[in-house]
């Protein structure tokens, strides 16, 4: 049985499981991936994607809770950054049942001012398939396949609408370690803004700097993972009593 289930959630339009899906042969066995499916896409496709952060939250946050059975640790990259820091907060403040640790990649401190029309969700869609190059995560052969885009884009800007409404709101600090993934050259989420994630746990936080853009996770894999997996050591490698660690 694994030691610590790591739950994942994935940034705007992504399926969860095909973006964390590999990870679990990259990962020691004593951890569990577990892709955190958002509506509108992946085995939840026929449902309605949602646009609001706190939705999102809500809606993943009862698969998350009935699963917290051994310590469990949240990554989220982008809009699953938010998303997984909101659940953070929300299972060790409402329910008592705080994460090990918290990963999130890709996006600045949520306390940061959002730029309006960040993420430009009611461009015309000519202009926003130009939005979606310049982010550079979604492959060319869906750019370029209008059938594939019908699909896509109404998720996209679901996606990118919660993303882009989003309000930060104070509350108690988690007290999970942090451990903040960027890109050198992610314009998105500049390095200079990553170290103040730190204002948000009394745990410890570490930022790690990759090269890259916006997208550095799908090419410096192997890196996030290796850094996983040393961030999870404690909670991998402790005693276990009566099926459960201590």
């Amino acid at each position: 049985m694994s030691r610590v289930r790591l739950f994942c959630l994935p940034y705007a339009g992504g399926s969860a499981m095909r973006v964390y899906g590999r990870w679990q042969r990259e990962l020691p066995d004593s951890v569990e991936v577990v892709p955190v499916e958002l509506a509108g896409r992946g085995a939840r496709i026929t449902e309605q994607p949602l646009t609001d952060v706190d939705a999102i939250t809500a809606d993943v946050l009862p698969t998350v809770l009935d699963r917290i059975d051994r310590p469990y640790a949240l990554f989220g990259h982008s809009l699953g950054a938010l998303v997984a820091f909101e659940l953070a907060r929300r299972l060790e403040h409402l329910h008592g049942r705080p994460a090990t640790h918290l990963f999130v990649s890709g996006h600045i401190p949520p306390q940061h001012p959002q730029p309006p029309g960040r993420y430009d969700y009611r461009l015309p869609d000519a202009q926003f398939r130009e939005r979606l190059r310049e982010l550079a995560g979604t492959p060319e052969e869906v750019l370029a396949h209008d059938e594939l885009l019908d699909l896509v884009i109404p998720v996209l800007r679901a996606d990118f609408e919660a993303a882009d409404t989003y309000r930060w709101r104070p509350g108690p600090r988690i007290s999970a370690p942090l451990t903040v993934y960027g890109g050198a050259d992610d314009p998105e989420a500049p390095p200079g803004t990553l170290p103040d994630w730190a204002a948000l746990s009394t745990g410890p936080c570490e930022v790690r700097v990759l090269p890259g853009g916006h997208f550095f996770l799908n090419d410096e894999q192997a890196t996030v993972l290796k850094g996983i997996a040393a961030d999870l050591e404690p909670a991998r490698t402790a005693p276990v009593e009566n099926g459960r660690t201590s």
